[in-house]
């Protein structure tokens, strides 16, 4: 008899303990990105940042377990797995966004945004609000926009300042409808590749030239086979943050706000680190060699791209050619 009641109770005590185990099991988020691994870069920053900060507001109930460098693949990759919730959450640019809600693709759009600030303003109000919720028919909800920053061209051939001097020019660009016409308005020959082939693309001469951020022309080490930084800021390069939406709903509300509010957060300190980053590359990227080409004359660039890329885009991306000239009118207008 003793010993039958020296089993049960031994059986509930494991019962109790597997159970407290499971109770207290903490949710793991692998969050991923295809950016680089210097901890100084502020994408590294804010991932960082929002890590900290939900392990410690959830009390560790949750982990954050971050995959950069593409270990996960690249954004098109990252955001297939958040959709299909194999990855719990990315930190993605726009270059594929537009293949799951067709309207990110006017974020493509070049000379849309003035300045970094009139970027802010679209992207934080109703208009970038909109296209968040869109998202969400595609099983993936978006928290919140950073910064990639402006892109610029980079080539071995010759400074580029204006139009002419880009003619002719063979520019390597993402893998997005819009970059592609418009470089062939613009009047280089663009080559959509693989962003992982492109130093050797630019070392060997198959391309002449790229376009990106200040920060990945360092990181990837372009200054040693480009030698020509025009400041054109002619794509603005958002990235945003986005969580399986089946995995977020999985999440005790408490966690689900957390996260959110974390994930917000985490962006406005990345837009914050980049002001200064940028600033800081440029001089870098200068003592590296490279010819910084200030005087890149704008006007001809917008002019070309309101007159000739636009129209191609107001019905591909908004449905109708008097949609699309409304909602980009509102965001040209946007104060």
């Amino acid at each position: 008899m003793m010993k039958k009641m020296f089993k049960l109770l031994s059986c509930a005590v494991a019962l109790t303990a597997l159970t407290a185990g499971f109770a207290t099991a903490a949710v793991t988020i692998k969050f991923a990105h295809n950016g680089n691994t210097i901890p100084e870069d502020p994408q590294n920053v804010a991932v960082t940042a929002f890590k900290k900060m939900v392990e410690e507001r959830s009390k560790g109930e949750i982990q954050v377990q971050i995959y950069p460098a593409a270990q996960l693949g690249d954004a098109r990759t990252i955001t297939e797995g958040v959709q299909m919730g194999t990855i719990e959450m990315g930190d993605v640019e726009n270059g594929p966004m537009g293949r799951f809600v067709r309207e990110a693709m006017v974020w493509d759009l070049p000379f849309i945004f003035r300045d970094i600030e009139h970027a802010h303003k679209v992207l934080d109000g109703p208009i970038g609000k909109a296209f968040q919720e869109k998202f969400l028919a595609r099983n993936i909800r978006h928290l919140a926009y950073n910064d990639g920053g402006f892109r610029y061209f980079t080539n071995s051939k010759r400074p580029i300042r204006t139009l002419k001097d880009l003619e002719g020019l063979k520019i390597r660009v993402m893998e997005s409808e819009v970059m592609l016409a418009t470089m062939k308005a613009f009047g280089a020959a663009a080559l959509p590749m693989a962003f992982g082939e492109l130093y050797t693309a630019l070392q060997q001469g198959t391309v002449d030239g790229q376009e990106n951020p200040m920060n990945l022309i360092f990181s990837q080490r372009f200054y040693e086979v480009q030698k020509y930084l025009s400041m054109s800021q002619h794509f603005y390069y958002p990235r945003q943050y986005l969580i399986s939406e089946t995995f977020y709903q999985s999440l005790k509300p408490e966690h689900r706000k957390i996260v959110a509010d974390a994930a917000k957060e985490a962006c406005d300190i990345q837009r914050a680190a980049l002001v200064k980053y940028e600033d800081e590359m440029k001089k870098v990227l200068a003592g590296k060699g490279m010819q910084i080409v200030e005087d890149f004359d704008k006007p001809p660039f917008i002019k070309v791209s309101q007159e000739k890329v636009y129209p191609m885009f107001y019905a591909k991306i908004f449905g109708t050619e008097a949609e699309g000239k409304k909602v980009i009118q509102q965001i040209i207008d946007t104060k």
